[in-house]
C-alpha cells in the first residue's frame, strides 16, 4: 500500500483525491497494526526495554519484575547498572523499600564506575526518611549522611554536580544545631552513627 501510494504521488496524482486519501488511510491502519505487533514482539524478547516502558506507564511492580528478568539475561554491565538503578528508583519513590533500594543503588554504582546518580538517590533516601529516625538529633544526623552522599556524587560525576549542589543547598539549613551538639558533648568533626535503618557513620558538623 505504501509503495502504491508513493508511486502514484511520484507520477503526479493529487494527494487530496478521494482514491488517494483512501489508499493513504488504509496504509496507515495496516501500518499501525503491523507496528503494534512488532512492538509487542520486541517487548516480549527484550525484558529491559519492556521494563523501561512499563515504568513510564506507571506499572511499577511489573517493571521491577521485568528488570529482574533483564538482569538474568543481559551480560552487559552498563545495562545491568541501569536496571539496578531503575529498580532502586522505583523502590524508593513508589514502594518505600529503602533498604532494598539502597542495596540495588550500590550494585548499580559498582557496575558503572564514576556514576554519581546512584549516590544522589541514596542521599534522597536518607533525606526522605530523616524525620523517621527518632529524635531531632538523629534526624539531623541523617541529613548529614544525605549531604555526604550528594557531595560524593558531585566529586565523582560532574554530570550530576548541579543537582547535588542544589540538594546540598536545600538541606544545609537542616544540619544539627551547635548548641544541641555541645549539650550532648559532641564537638564538630567528631564521628557519630545515624540511627534507624540508615546506620551510616558521619562526621558531625553544625549549621
Amino acid at each position: 500500500m505504501k509503495y502504491v501510494y508513493v508511486t502514484l504521488r511520484q507520477r503526479g496524482c493529487d494527494s487530496t483525491a478521494q482514491y488517494m486519501v483512501e489508499i493513504h488511510n488504509t496504509y496507515e491502519k495496516l501500518a499501525k497494526v503491523y507496528n503494534a505487533k512488532l512492538e509487542g514482539e520486541l517487548r516480549e524478547k527484550n525484558p529491559g526495554y519492556d521494563a523501561a516502558l512499563l515504568q513510564k506507564e506507571g506499572k511499577y511492580s511489573q517493571a521491577v519484575a521485568r528488570y529482574k528478568e533483564a538482569l538474568e539475561t543481559d551480560n552487559n554491565e552498563d545495562n545491568k547498572a541501569q536496571y539496578y538503578y531503575s529498580m532502586a528508583f522505583i523502590q524508593t519513590w513508589e514502594f518505600g523499600q529503602y533498604q532494598t533500594a539502597r542495596d540495588n543503588a550500590r550494585k548499580a554504582a559498582s557496575l558503572r564506575p564514576n556514576w554519581g546518580r546512584p549516590y544522589l538517590l541514596i542521599g534522597d533516601m536518607y533525606a526522605k526518611t530523616s524525620r523517621n529516625c527518632g529524635d531531632d538529633w538523629n534526624s539531623r544526623l541523617a541529613i548529614i549522611a544525605a549531604i555526604d552522599k550528594y557531595a560524593y556524587a558531585r566529586s565523582i560525576d560532574s554530570d550530576v554536580a548541579g543537582e547535588a549542589n542544589e540538594r546540598i543547598g536545600n538541606y544545609s539549613a537542616a544540619l544539627p544545631d551547635r548548641q544541641e551538639g555541645f549539650m550532648r558533648g559532641v564537638s564538630e568533626g567528631a564521628t557519630a552513627t545515624v540511627g534507624c535503618w540508615i546506620g551510616e557513620t558521619v562526621k558531625v558538623r553544625y549549621k
